[in-house]
Parts: structure tokens; sequence; C-alpha cells
């Protein structure tokens, strides 16, 4: 039995080689999948995105003669948090520049809190503050129930 014996390096190197390739997959696949965000949130976001465009993008004057947009979005019950000559979905007496949608927790199952990064561009320097939308799901619809800081 000539090479009886020179197969087990063979063997070894193949068993060394599988593993290895088994555990490259396992670490090429478990890093590939992206965490995905609970539907709740996707939906709530949604939400709040389609809502701080038009606000932001409309001049207050005609917000006031759309109240349907309003109905789609704010919930009858919207108790705004604000002190005197604030806006109640900025918190703020001045109008931001742009927004971002950031982090959301899914409370209940008809509950979420979305944060809002609401930025103020002016004369080269860039201000944010953030604001977390409160929305409540009725009728299959996700509604902004109250803005705060915190």
């Amino acid at each position: 039995m000539i090479g009886a014996g020179s197969n087990k390096p063979l063997a070894t190197r193949a068993t060394i080689f599988t593993f290895c390739l088994s555990l490259m997959a396992f670490c090429f696949l478990g890093c590939s999948i992206p965490k995905l965000e609970d539907q709740r949130c996707s939906e709530a976001r949604d939400t709040v995105k389609e809502f701080y465009s038009w606000y932001l993008g409309t001049d207050p004057q005609m917000r006031a003669g759309q109240p349907d947009v309003f109905e789609r979005f704010v919930s009858p019950g919207f108790r705004p948090t604000i002190a005197e000559n604030q806006d109640p979905f900025f918190l703020s007496g001045t109008t931001p520049t742009t927004f971002k949608i950031g982090k959301c927790e899914a409370v209940t199952e008809t509950k979420a809190e979305m944060q809002v990064q609401l930025y103020w561009r002016e004369d080269g320097k860039t201000d944010q503050k953030e604001v977390f939308a409160e929305l409540t799901r009725t009728n299959d619809r996700w509604l902004i129930e109250k803005v705060k800081s915190r």
C-alpha cells in the first residue's frame, strides 16, 4: 500500500479548508443581514416625514387654509406643549431650514415616539435641536398626538 499514509495530510488540509470556508461564510452572512426597523416605526416614520415636509415647505398662512392636511397627520386630540410665540411642531419661535427623522421607539402596538432633528442654517453656522413626536395609531393610521422636547 504505497501512499496510504500520504492521504492523511491531504485530509487534514481539506478539513481545515472546509472549516475556514464555513467560518467565513457564517461571518459574511451574519454581518450582511441588516437590522430591519419594526413595521410600526416604519409606518409612523412615513407619517412624520410627510407631515414635516409639508409643514416646513408651506407658508403658515397657507397651512391655516388646509385643515384636511392636518386631519391626515395630526390627531384631533393634539396637545401642543409650547410657550408663547412658539410653533407647536418646531417648539421654536423661528422656522428651521431643514429636518431629519431620527430614532423611533414603538412603545406599544398603538403608540410610537419619533425623534425629529431640526436644523437652522444662518451665516455659515448650523444649529440643531431635537423634538419628539408622540404618535397614536387610530383606524390603521398613525397620527401625531403630541410634540415635546426632552
